[in-house]
């Protein structure tokens, strides 16, 4: 076979032109710092690392949306310790009223700190974010979601819940609906309530459940014919019955379908009390009823001490109200938490990944460079006496 000397000077330049491109590319692999810098360099590891920086991308954001519903619902969950704090100095004011030392100008000026708990409370409710986003409106949360005309507050929100997508398939809610944490609180002991008509001698309690036994949900209604007797009306579903003549023994507790309810005064002639299955009934609206006995009852008068039984019941159960729904948002926080560890863990995974695939082995590119280079010369030389051969020479 023949070889032309335009073959030589073809073939000895795509050599070299060979081992530059190969030089080049190790070049660029060292001062990028990763093996596959095109996909042409390893086309496999191109496509996998491609895949994992999409995982890698979502999985950031998801731990962003995490990191914007922790602030929410921390904040959230520090307004509603507001209000548990405030309630419980409520109670301590509740506590202090039933003093029976206190005079009637001592119980108006607690009744000054109660109205002034009230439109604390009323300010917290209507407590806004850093965006102006209302936390207790529900979905309407550029509308104020309290309203307060003349001490009757009503809620101008729903019971929407404003959701952040902090997982593939979780979505978790960073507010809180102003009619489930302010209105939504059980009257009495949760079950029923007690209640006294006007002019009554005795005071009632709140009562409790008889022997653990499920209260029935009747309406009874009790009147003391004597102090020693009642008749008795039971309402239900639209039925009434009446018994006369019951015999009540004085210090006595009474149980009426898995209600039990006793005295701390006595009952006289004529007087009516109530058992009723407990309803909902808003902080304001407990907060007001303690402001107004407080400036309009009579100390150790039986309707200022059975209204203040009321009240006392209620706030208690707002105090609980407002703790098992912290510990809901808590429970929300501590699943976050948890998903920011996971995902946490999880790009670092990503990133190792990524790494393996495409990043540069120094210790092997040192050593291809030394091998090129060597090449490279070897070639410029092999090339350089190729072309020189002449038969001129030897003549």
């Amino acid at each position: 076979m023949r070889l032309s000397t335009a073959q030589m000077y073809d073939s000895g330049t795509n050599g070299l032109l060979r081992n530059q491109y190969d030089l080049y590319r190790i070049q660029n692999q060292m001062s990028t710092g990763r093996r596959v810098v095109t996909p042409e360099d390893d086309p496999v590891a191109a496509a996998q690392a491609l895949a994992t920086e999409q995982k890698l991308h979502v999985n950031t954001q998801f731990l962003d949306n995490q990191g914007n519903a922790a602030a929410q619902l921390k904040e959230l969950e520090s307004q509603m310790g507001a209000v548990g704090s405030l309630l419980i100095d409520v109670k301590a004011r509740w506590v202090e009223a039933g003093n029976g030392a206190y005079t009637e100008k001592q119980l108006k000026d607690l009744a000054v700190d109660i109205r002034a708990q009230f439109e604390k409370l009323l300010s917290i409710a209507n407590n806004a974010d850093a965006h102006g986003q209302y936390r207790f409106a529900g979905f309407q949360s550029g509308t104020q979601p309290f309203v307060n005309v003349n001490g009757v507050v009503s809620y101008q929100g729903d019971s929407g819940e404003r959701l952040i997508q902090v997982e593939t398939s979780r979505f978790l809610a960073v507010n809180y609906s102003g009619r489930a944490f302010f209105e939504a609180v059980p009257e009495g002991n949760g079950a029923f309530v007690t209640g006294a008509a006007p002019g009554n001698t005795g005071v009632i309690r709140n009562g409790s459940l008889a022997n653990s036994n499920a209260y029935d949900g009747h309406s009874y209604s009790l009147t003391f014919t004597t102090p020693t007797s009642y008749d008795l009306t039971d309402t239900y579903n639209g039925s009434t019955t009446m018994t006369t003549g019951i015999v009540y023994t004085p210090g006595s507790a009474i149980t009426l379908g898995g209600a039990q309810v006793d005295f701390t005064i006595p009952p006289g002639m004529g007087d009516v009390y109530t058992i009723e299955p407990s309803r909902e009934e808003s902080m304001f609206t407990t907060l007001r009823k303690f402001a107004e006995i407080l400036g309009n009852g009579m100390p150790n008068s039986p309707d200022f001490l059975n209204t203040m039984q009321r009240v006392g019941a209620s706030i208690d159960q707002a105090i609980q109200h407002v703790s098992d729904n912290r510990a809901v948002v808590g429970t929300r926080m501590a699943e976050l938490e948890s998903l920011t560890f996971l995902d946490s863990d999880l790009a670092v995974q990503y990133e190792e990944q990524i790494s393996t695939l495409v990043d540069l082995d120094y210790n092997a590119a040192i050593s291809d460079l030394s091998k090129n280079q060597l090449q490279l010369q070897a070639a410029m030389q092999s090339f350089l006496k190729v072309t020189g051969l002449s038969l001129f020479n030897y003549i």
